[in-house]
């Protein structure tokens, strides 16, 4: 089976031209700490992030760096929809604290794949694709969208083969 998926994405999906799939992926809060968890492993300037999900695009961040004494807590409201150009972004606007988002930039706390600028956060997700598979599944990303619910996030998502 292993090879016929090979195959199948050696040929660009050549197969399956024409397929064009919508679904909804719900993400739980859970499996979006432990993905935070996992990406942070060997970071020096953050000791940990846990992400909180609410209603209406609201997300609370608990943020613990060795660069101030008491934790963050960052309000964010999450843009609906997913920058595909190049590599997917989610972006979100700062809610609170700006000026310690401010301060963050200046000092370069996040890790490389999260950036903020003024009031805004892009975390780029590219990084976290580590195979050439992975990244062609994303390619094929036509439009993705995202909204929450108490708990966990929705990704609406089209793909499409050309």
């Amino acid at each position: 089976m292993d090879e016929l998926f090979q195959r199948i994405i050696a040929n660009n999906y050549s197969d399956f031209v024409g397929l064009t799939v919508e679904a909804s992926i719900p993400v739980s809060q859970h499996i979006i700490n432990e993905i935070i968890a996992v990406a942070l492993q060997g970071n020096t300037s953050i000791d940990s992030c846990q992400v909180s999900v609410g209603g209406q695009n609201r997300i609370s961040v608990t943020l613990k760096t060795p660069l101030w004494p008491w934790p963050l807590n960052v309000k964010l409201r999450l843009y609906r929809s997913v920058d595909l150009v190049n590599s997917p972004k989610i972006r979100a606007t700062l809610e609170n604290n700006v000026l310690l988002g401010k301060l963050g930039s200046f000092f370069k706390a996040l890790p490389d794949w999260a950036h903020l600028y003024e009031d805004q956060i892009v975390v780029d997700l590219g990084p976290f694709l580590r195979t050439p598979e992975q990244k062609r599944i994303v390619e094929l990303i036509k439009s993705a969208e995202i909204r929450t619910e108490e708990g966990k996030a929705i990704f609406d998502v089209q793909i499409a083969v050309d």
